[in-house]
């Protein structure tokens, strides 16, 4: 790998970032709309319920979780998906870069992104409603990892599905990840799901990180438990993406799909 190269894919999605109204929307607007709306509800349900105010801290700390998953996830594949609207593909391809150095770039690009999503929810989150997520990050950092890497193996499959399918399956860029949220306990305890779907939730890394988060919160301190069971599934998903991505690419690139592609 060249990190020149790594660097013009950067290079490359960031001007077009700041020059595509569409990108300014994923990135900052719906992060924030997501803390506007949970937030108001969580006070709705503390007034009208009787709930204890901590219940706004555990709903806007998943509210800010998910939005940074989602987003990684959704970025990882859009990507890749805007250089085939741009007929782009196979000038990039035509070129020395390597596969590795495409994905380390877009890789880069959607850590950038969901840094700036997430201090934007997170400064509306502390005007608004006075909930700081900065003393909770050290013990939500390790969780945040799960998460990002789960999001990660998931965007690697889904762009891999493109390479293969082209933009007949770019719906899944955006909506994959709502597969998974009734299983991955957001705003809600596994134990609250049926005996059937617990078995399910607790094969996502999403659903170890929410309970984790929740612990931490009310005030029981990092668990070990929830954080090596995410790290391990991830391990089992990971290695899965990667070896069907390359074993995708590498099945377009012999039918000459990479220059077929719409």
């Amino acid at each position: 790998m060249k990190l020149h190269r790594v660097n013009a894919v950067i290079a490359r999605h960031v001007y077009e970032s700041r020059r595509n109204f569409d990108r300014v929307v994923d990135t900052l607007w719906w992060p924030v709309l997501d803390i506007v709306m949970w937030g108001f509800f969580s006070i709705y349900l503390t007034h009208g319920k009787g709930l204890q105010p901590s219940f706004i801290s555990v709903m806007l700390g998943a509210a800010i979780l998910w939005t940074m998953f989602y987003s990684f996830q959704r970025d990882m594949a859009v990507a890749f998906i805007d250089d085939l609207w741009c007929r782009n593909l196979i000038n990039l391809f035509s070129t020395p870069l390597m596969l590795s150095e495409y994905m380390a770039g877009i890789i880069v690009v959607c850590i950038l992104k969901v840094m700036v999503g997430l201090g934007a929810a997170s400064a509306i989150a502390w005007a608004a409603w006075s909930f700081n997520v900065l003393p909770w990050l050290p013990k939500f950092i390790p969780y945040i990892a799960n998460l990002l890497f789960f999001s990660l193996a998931i965007g690697i499959a889904i762009t891999g599905m493109v390479f293969r399918y082209s933009t007949k399956v770019q719906a899944l860029a955006w909506g994959f990840a709502g597969l998974l949220m009734p299983v991955s306990c957001i705003f809600y305890p596994v134990s609250s799901l049926p005996k059937w779907l617990q078995d399910i939730a607790w094969m996502m890394p999403t659903a170890h990180s929410f309970e984790g988060m929740r612990q931490a919160l009310a005030g029981k301190g990092f668990s070990a438990v929830h954080f090596w069971w995410g790290a391990g599934l991830n391990a089992v998903y990971f290695t899965a993406a990667i070896l069907f991505f390359g074993w995708i690419f590498e099945k377009a690139r012999s039918r000459g799909l990479l220059v077929k592609q719409e």
